[in-house]
C-alpha cells in the first residue's frame, strides 16, 4: 500500500481521466457540467485567485450525489477533489 498522498493537481487530473473513461455514459448535459466545473477548477487553480473557488467545493459535492448511484468511481473522485479543496481552505 502506497502512502502517496496526492495533491489537488494530480486529484484534478483523475477526475479528468475518470470523466473521460465514464463520459461516453454521462448524459451530454452532466458532461458537460462536469467539464465546465473541472475547466473552472483548474483556471482557477492556476491563476490562484481565492474569490474564484466559492461554491466549487459544493458544485462539486451536488454532483458527487448524482452520480453515486450509476456511477460510483467518478463520485469517488468528485468527492476526494472536494476533501481536496476543502483541506487547503477552498
Amino acid at each position: 500500500m502506497s502512502d502517496h498522498v496526492m495533491t489537488t493537481d494530480e486529484r484534478l487530473k483523475a477526475l479528468r481521466a475518470e470523466l473521460l473513461a465514464t463520459g461516453p455514459h454521462l448524459p451530454p448535459r452532466e458532461r458537460d457540467h462536469l467539464e465546465a466545473l473541472l475547466d473552472k477548477l483548474e483556471a482557477d487553480r492556476e491563476a490562484d485567485r481565492e474569490a474564484a473557488h466559492t461554491g466549487v467545493g459544493e458544485s462539486l459535492n451536488e454532483s458527487a450525489e448524482r452520480f453515486e448511484v450509476k456511477h460510483p468511481s467518478l463520485s469517488a473522485a468528485l468527492r476526494n477533489l472536494g476533501v481536496s479543496l476543502a483541506n487547503i481552505g477552498i
